[in-house]
């Protein structure tokens, strides 16, 4: 099997949401994709181009509906299996390596199918746990799907020439099934944005009674209910008014349902700006995930608003978003049930914060984060000796 065309190793890289514009795994594919390229011939296999970001979700109670939603947590891998199928069960895959990126996980299980058939080593890399790494187990995925998944994700790993996860905990799992695995731990990275050299907060003695807040990116199933930390601000009587500004989806429903704070709905924005929409707000929101193993990838983003940042989880011991942000300057970390929840908050927009204070850090720049794990990719799928495509791109 030809190992690449032209002088150059030949990769094929397996995103589905890879023209995704507001997908995490979309971003982050996009920036590998333009590191490898200064390596290697890519050939990139993705899901169609979305349209301008989602909508808000509408009740779907109609018999059809319910049994498309039960085929896909009982029978199928996931709603992308269809076409993962009819794209995949006829694939030749020609190249040096494949990097396959998931979310979503049948892709690169078909794809994977193909890639061990005509010997072709491959990489795995992966933001969300599917079954086998999933904290507590899959409760979207039971019966015969959650059979398929287990033995489609065993075998994905098991002929896997490495690994990238985003989180300490996916790694010590995936190490405990599969111990010669190598593995990268590597969360995503942001590009750095335009931002107004002289911002900074406005003092805590001139910011008025309303405590806004602004949480940027869908709120579905995966994170945690947000109810509780905004009943525990209203009711805390340290603010007259407390206001979440949602930039994205509710597909939980949750928020419309609280009568506590207000909500406010806005349309997703391009990173861009909302770091520069950001400085209205008094705090970031970054929502935890119910499975404390997973980080959620807007995370690393965050880094960028220049304006306080706070992380929601269910509990800081053992939770990946609470270990990535401990020790970074203007984080706070609350958890969403606790009793300290409002002191915490109020504690963190009263300090007089100074954009050199905010500023984002270089080190989680995409150039830099792309670099290490297309390096590692590489080292992986290559013979030793290979030549420029074995250069650290760091």
């Amino acid at each position: 099997m030809p190992a690449g065309r032209g002088s150059r190793p030949h990769i094929v890289v397996v995103s589905y949401q890879a023209h995704s514009p507001y997908s995490p795994r979309g971003i982050r594919t996009r920036a590998i994709v333009e590191a490898l390229q200064r390596e290697c011939s890519v050939e990139l296999i993705a899901g169609p181009e979305e349209r301008d970001g989602p909508v808000q979700p509408r009740a779907d109670r109609s018999l059809a509906r319910k049994a498309v939603n039960f085929a896909h947590s009982s029978v199928l891998l996931d709603r992308f299996e269809p076409w993962s199928w009819r794209r995949f069960r006829t694939w030749d895959p020609v190249g040096a390596g494949a990097l396959l990126i998931g979310f979503p996980f049948s892709p690169p299980a078909y794809a994977a199918r193909r890639l061990v058939s005509a010997g072709i080593p491959y990489v795995v890399d992966v933001g969300d746990p599917w079954v086998l790494t999933k904290s507590g187990g899959s409760a979207a995925t039971r019966g015969l799907a959650l059979f398929r998944a287990q033995r489609s994700e065993r075998r994905l790993w098991a002929a896997a020439a490495g690994g990238v996860v985003t989180t300490q905990g996916q790694r010590l799992t995936l190490e405990r099934l599969f111990p010669k695995l190598p593995i990268l731990v590597r969360p995503n990275g942001y590009w750095p944005q335009d931002q107004a050299e002289a911002f900074d907060p406005a003092p805590a003695a001139e910011r008025g009674s309303t405590l806004r807040l602004a949480h940027f990116g869908d709120i579905y199933v995966a994170r945690l209910d947000l109810v509780p930390f905004l009943e525990r601000l209203v009711h805390s009587g340290q603010w007259e008014r407390v206001e979440l500004h949602q930039y994205g989806s509710d597909w939980t429903g949750t928020l419309v349902a609280q009568s506590s704070a207000t909500i406010v709905f806005h349309k997703p924005l391009p990173w861009a700006e909302v770091v520069q929409t950001a400085t209205a707000y008094d705090l970031a929101l970054v929502v935890g995930n119910r499975d404390p193993t997973q980080l959620p990838s807007k995370a690393v983003a965050y880094l960028q608003p220049p304006i306080p940042r706070l992380a929601v989880v269910e509990g800081e011991r053992g939770d990946a978003l609470a270990d990535y942000v401990a020790g970074r300057p203007g984080w706070a970390v609350v958890e969403a049930k606790g009793s300290d929840v409002a002191a915490t908050v109020l504690r963190h927009v009263s300090r007089d914060w100074t954009s050199k204070e905010l500023a984002e850090p270089g080190e989680e720049r995409w150039d830099r984060v792309s670099a290490e794990i297309v390096d590692f990719c590489l080292r992986c799928l290559l013979p030793p000796g290979t030549g420029e495509a074995r250069t650290a791109l760091t």
